[in-house]
């Protein structure tokens, strides 16, 4: 008897091939798993959304901030990517890696087809500020491709954490934190987004929003907070 409390065939956008989906929890976000490559609904969604109205992007001027796995970095052929580091300058190189900020990117404008970032705007403490800049550096044409969790419990977006005038961290809310992959292997959770986050994204980037939503398990895309947001640059 299967210890599975979801198993089924289907196509894996992120390996790109015929699969097993499986998973042993209820909460599907982080357990329903691709057999072959182990990606996570929120993964797979994202490389959909890039197949499916992205079409070429392989090929595009792709960057990647606080990237967690390397499913895009081994389609895309021109992949950058950047993590933020404490203490290091904006640019710099941090064992190989470029640290920056999304705040106050280093990169010129127009620099990019594609902005990619995975779960996090919601550990920025300024995401008004990230939103614009990145919006800054892409391409006319461009889009920046990004989740992040959307509450569905919360009517309004609430702040968890400030930054002080000296740097120090001023908690609204009892911290909380997600995993990261650089650093101590904490994320702070700096931000709750409600049921008006697309409002703020539009207000922020000066343009509309589109926000993808799909439940469709032979494709692998089920769970909580899977949606996957788009912001085009005219």
């Amino acid at each position: 008897m299967s210890t599975f409390k979801i198993e089924n065939p289907g196509y894996c956008h992120c390996c790109r091939r015929s699969t097993t989906f499986r998973s042993t929890e209820d909460w599907l976000r982080d357990f329903y798993f691709c057999k072959h490559c182990q990606s996570i609904p929120r993964h797979r969604h994202m490389q959909a959304v890039l197949d499916l109205f992205f079409a070429g992007w392989e090929e595009r001027e792709l960057h990647e901030a606080s990237p967690s796995n390397t499913f895009i970095s081994r389609l895309a052929r021109r992949y950058t990517s950047s993590q933020y580091f404490d203490g290091v300058p904006r640019g710099a190189m941090q064992q190989g890696v470029r640290c920056e900020n999304i705040e106050a990117l280093t990169f010129g404008d127009a620099a990019f087809d594609l902005f990619i970032t995975q779960d996090v705007l919601e550990h920025v403490f300024h995401p008004d500020r990230a939103v614009r800049e990145i919006h800054r550096v892409l391409k006319p044409g461009g889009a920046h491709v990004f989740t992040a969790p959307k509450h569905r419990s919360l009517a309004a977006t609430r702040q968890r954490a400030a930054l002080g005038a000296q740097g120090d961290v001023h908690h609204l809310l009892p911290p909380e934190y997600h995993g990261n992959p650089v650093g101590d292997g904490r994320a702070l959770v700096t931000w709750d987004y409600g049921q008006d986050f697309e409002l703020l994204l539009s207000e922020w980037a000066g343009v509309s929003v589109e926000t993808v939503q799909t439940r469709n398990r032979s494709k692998g895309l089920d769970g909580e907070f899977n949606e996957v947001y788009v912001i085009r640059k005219i």
